[in-house]
């Protein structure tokens, strides 16, 4: 059971949080628990603070800190890089070496996920990671990543298109790295699916003005087909934020540009989206890692745990986060810790029921998972399934 000076310590970190400077054990189990440490390794400071602390939050609710049960079998043992991704390496060197942690979860982002896979690989230590970068697959990886790619995003929407009997998009997109790849993405997988690009253009960051950039993209185009009847140009791909987006759709009204229905990445699943777009939004297209709406009871029953917990809505990051602590103490509940048995157990873990989705690892690191579709109806979300 959870001692008082560890809980004390737990929330005075929540409440004010200075879990930057030095080790916290955020959820120590039994005495004996520290022979079976997890490592989690976040941004707790700097740029990806407010997410660090989001992943924080989704492992303290699996780990029921605040419940009045015993709590988790596991200590999580937190470390904060801030915006030094460099430090990496001495900090997995520290929880290796001091805590003898048999796992780690985290850290967030390509660059950070690269540099502490190529450590963990090193020293045979499973981890689970955050970043939507592709990785080739690599068997006997000791790195698995529970979080939507870019190509599983590509890849659902283009199915989605196809069982509405879509076949022609255009494509807008930001000049910058997610923008550009989800475009490159998209236009190199669409021809599978059955769907033709018809036009993509590329605008410059912090642009407010679309007018120019939508005429070129519709310059020769049927931009108002009869309703019910296909367009030159059916669908519109905007892999940019939910904001952006949403200042796109309603540029599309203001040039008169009709029938042509919007799809975008998990960026949209924002309250943004719905706030900035209203009516333009209508009937727009596109995924989320994490839905409280879901009929599905994992998504339902983490939703209501975490709202008791910390009075707030979840968000994809505390999902992910609370289900990678999940399987972490899936493994050391019914396993004595051992590196090999952890990697070996991830690399066959299939169909978890998680929050952020169903989801399977291979042995090679490749993910697996169910992704909600959503659109809007009347200025609500709700998930469809075409």
């Amino acid at each position: 059971m959870m001692n008082k000076t560890a809980f004390a310590l737990s929330a005075a970190c929540l409440a004010v949080m200075l879990c930057t400077a030095a080790t916290v054990i955020v959820m120590p189990g039994p005495a004996h628990a520290a022979d079976g440490a997890v490592g989690v390794l976040i941004p707790l400071s700097g740029k990806w603070e407010s997410v660090g602390q989001k992943i924080l939050r989704g492992i303290m609710t699996a780990g029921e800190v605040f419940g009045q049960g015993p709590g988790s079998n596991v200590q999580f043992v937190v470390r904060d890089y801030g915006n030094d991704e460099e430090s990496i390496p001495s900090i997995i060197d520290e929880l290796d070496r001091r805590h003898s942690v048999v796992g780690i979860i985290g850290p967030v982002g390509e660059r950070a996920s690269e540099i502490a896979c190529r450590e963990a690989q090193k020293r045979g230590l499973p981890a689970i990671m955050f970043t939507q970068a592709e990785t080739p697959p690599l068997d006997g990886t000791y790195c698995f990543r529970n979080f939507l790619t870019i190509d599983m995003q590509a890849r659902a929407l283009l199915d989605a298109a196809r069982s509405m009997g879509i076949t022609r998009f255009g494509v807008m997109s930001p000049d910058d790295h997610f923008g550009r790849t989800f475009s490159e993405k998209f236009q190199r997988l669409a021809p599978s699916y059955g769907i033709q690009v018809v036009k993509a253009r590329v605008y410059p960051l912090q642009k407010t003005d679309y007018r120019q950039e939508l005429t070129a993209l519709f310059s020769g185009l049927k931009k108002s087909p009869a309703k019910g009847q296909p367009g030159d140009m059916e669908a519109l791909l905007v892999p940019d934020s939910a904001q952006n987006a949403a200042v796109i759709a309603s540029y599309l009204s203001y040039l008169k540009i009709r029938n042509v229905r919007l799809f975008g990445p998990t960026l949209w699943d924002s309250p943004e989206f719905l706030k900035v777009g209203g009516r333009y939004v209508e009937d727009a297209v596109f995924l989320s890692g994490f839905f409280q709406g879901s009929i599905m009871s994992a998504p339902q029953d983490f939703s209501r745990l975490f709202q008791d917990t910390f009075h707030a809505q979840p968000s994809v990051w505390e999902a992910s986060a609370y289900d990678a602590a999940r399987m972490m103490q899936g493994f050391l509940r019914e396993h004595r810790p051992s590196r090999a048995d952890l990697r070996a157990y991830l690399a066959g873990l299939r169909r978890f029921g998680g929050a952020s989705g169903i989801t399977s690892f291979s042995p090679d690191g490749t993910l697996e998972k169910s992704i909600h579709l959503l659109s809007v109806r009347s200025g609500v979300v709700y998930e469809i399934r075409p």
